[in-house]
């Protein structure tokens, strides 16, 4: 039996059911059923023979009185089935996020939303894990080639938490006297070291600055949470 169709009528089916084997078990009488809920024998007979309708009420006692819950009605099949293609089906939408005007790297301005407010697509399971999501598009950077190139597309997270909570492999968005760069970060008390795909291995040339008297949140603008590789003339291979 599938779990997706389940209606009301179905799950009452399900619950009269488990009542049923209950009594043919000989776990419960009839007798036994109708003191526990404090309906008439002659009720709770007919119920069970689907004679009488099976009232809200009533189930919501039943499940009560038998600490059920309605996910208790299902197998552990049915259950793995429906997480299992609820997932799936939850990858396979997408969400449309606001595309920032402009460039996002050294030379430029911050980017901000335009006025056509233009809108990129991403897998739903990627954006509803961020805060206010935004899509941007780079500039060149070669200190982050190959990883990142020029014209492709990051998704952001404005996350607070993830802001100044930074991840050993994560990217994020900084603002810097030369304008917003993508980097890698690693913090030190009061240091803030901005690590290029260039540099990675070579500590002594990480850019540093410092964070004395600076609110963390005016430096770090965002996290990048996805990469969508903009497709280049030259990728294509004869």
């Amino acid at each position: 039996m599938e779990i997706a169709p389940a209606s009301f009528h179905g799950l009452q089916f399900r619950l009269l059911e488990h009542l049923r084997k209950r009594i043919r078990n000989g776990e419960i009488t009839e007798r036994g059923l109708a003191r526990l809920t404090g309906i008439s024998q002659p009720h709770v007979h007919n119920v069970l023979k689907g004679v009488r309708t099976l009232s809200p009420d009533l189930a919501d006692v039943l499940l009560s009185r038998f600490r059920l819950t309605l996910l208790d009605l299902f197998t552990r099949e049915e259950l793995a089935r429906y997480l299992a293609r609820s997932t799936s089906h939850r990858e396979s939408r997408f969400y449309a996020v606001p595309v920032l005007a402009g460039l996002l790297g050294r030379n430029q301005p911050i980017p901000r939303k335009g006025p056509h407010r233009e809108v990129h697509t991403v897998p739903l399971h990627l954006a509803e894990s961020a805060t206010d999501p935004l899509v941007a598009s780079l500039a060149a950077d070669p200190e982050m080639e190959p990883l990142f190139a020029d014209r492709d597309l990051v998704l952001l997270d404005q996350s607070e938490t993830a802001r100044t909570l930074f991840q050993r492999e994560g990217y994020y968005v900084v603002r810097t006297v030369e304008g917003p760069v993508v980097r890698a970060l690693l913090r030190d008390g009061d240091t803030l070291y901005l690590i290029t795909e260039r540099n990675r291995a070579a500590t002594s040339q990480w850019e540093r600055m410092t964070l004395a008297g600076r609110d963390l949140l005016d430096i770090v603008l965002a996290r990048v949470i996805w990469l969508n590789r903009r497709r280049r003339w030259e990728d294509h291979v004869a």
